[in-house]
């Protein structure tokens, strides 16, 4: 941890304190070994009013890139939250304590509250005149164009707003005129988006659960990955019956063969099923299919180009107790709204 504060004092990221508060920081081992520096601002944030500038709709971000665009590039700004001073007067409050003694954050540090809505806000405001042809996600920038020539010039007008603020990029995460790219969970081309591989490995290790911590975070893992998957919800139905419930019945989760069941079912449909979604065409006819069973609704909307079907998207979900109370008829409107 000494560490740590030396390179943030001689960066001016941090400065000593005489501040009343006093966050615990702690050092959090990652993956590789190294160590994160964490503080925990659980007190501060229970007290602060919350900030409502939105983040973006992850799901909407990915589908505005497929509309015929041929090149991408994708940056990530060094230490982003970093980049952004604070107020004098708030940085008081953002005081740690350590063995080594009292400090406060003069930049925007990470735990806060209202951290990520502040820092979309700036990055927002910072790339507002790209927005035609540039996405961003806090510290995740995506810039999209229909030819090379043009990317350049976007390029450019991303490139002049980011100095104009004096942001600087990381570039061993940048990359540069791809055709292919990954970005939030997922890899886009011109025509199409399909999960990013190392995440569907990273699902299909996943041991079955035994608490309903972990069958959240099964659940949880595949909720991005839903829309590439023909009826999802009925398949999941069992576990999301021994995991929705309310906080006074918790301790009655149970993992029986029916959820073991549903589990492997999950990880099979993740190495059979064609997880590949075409983007829509212009000037395409597109065709709803829907259906409904006694417990779940489902749907695929598709697009056929050149005498083929293209899948756009697969939803699904479980009615709820009213709603199975509906005539065969009800429930197959309700599938179509």
């Amino acid at each position: 941890m000494y560490q740590f504060i030396q390179e943030f004092l001689q960066a001016g990221l941090i400065s000593e304190s005489n501040s009343p508060y006093a966050a615990p920081a702690m050092l959090v081992k990652k993956k590789d070994n190294s160590y994160r520096f964490v503080v925990d601002y659980k007190r501060l944030n229970a007290i602060t009013i919350k900030d409502s500038f939105p983040l973006p709709n992850m799901e909407d971000t990915i589908f505005k890139l497929g509309k015929g665009f041929s090149y991408f590039s994708k940056f990530d700004l060094k230490s982003g939250f970093y980049q952004i001073p604070i107020n004098e007067a708030d940085k008081m409050k953002t005081a740690f304590i350590t063995p080594f003694g009292l400090y406060q954050f003069n930049v925007l540090p990470m735990g806060l509250r209202n951290s990520p809505p502040t820092f979309q806000k700036v990055m927002t405001d910072t790339l507002k005149s790209c927005r035609s042809f540039c996405l961003v996600y806090l510290d995740d920038i995506i810039i999209f164009s229909e030819s090379f020539s043009v990317h350049l010039y976007h390029l450019r007008c991303v490139f002049s707003a980011l100095h104009d603020k004096n942001l600087l990029l990381n570039p061993p995460k940048c990359e540069l005129a791809v055709q292919r790219i990954n970005y939030l969970g997922h890899t886009i081309n011109k025509d199409s988006i399909t999960p990013m591989n190392d995440k569907i490995e990273a699902i299909l290790r996943i041991p079955e659960p035994h608490t309903l911590a972990q069958a959240n975070r099964f659940l949880g893992s595949l909720g991005w990955y839903r829309k590439f998957l023909p009826k999802f919800a009925d398949v999941a139905a069992p576990i999301h019956a021994v995991t929705n419930l309310t906080k006074p019945n918790r301790k009655k989760f149970k993992w029986e063969l029916v959820q073991s069941k549903a589990f492997h079912q999950l990880k099979h449909m993740l190495i059979t099923e064609p997880l590949f979604l075409h983007f829509p065409i212009d000037n395409s006819p597109l065709i709803l299919t829907t259906d409904a069973s006694d417990t779940g609704l489902g749907g695929v909307l598709q697009q056929k180009v050149n005498g083929q079907l293209h899948n756009l998207y697969y939803h699904s979900q479980i009615m709820t107790p009213c709603q199975r109370k509906y005539s065969t008829i009800e429930k197959e409107a309700l599938a179509i709204y």
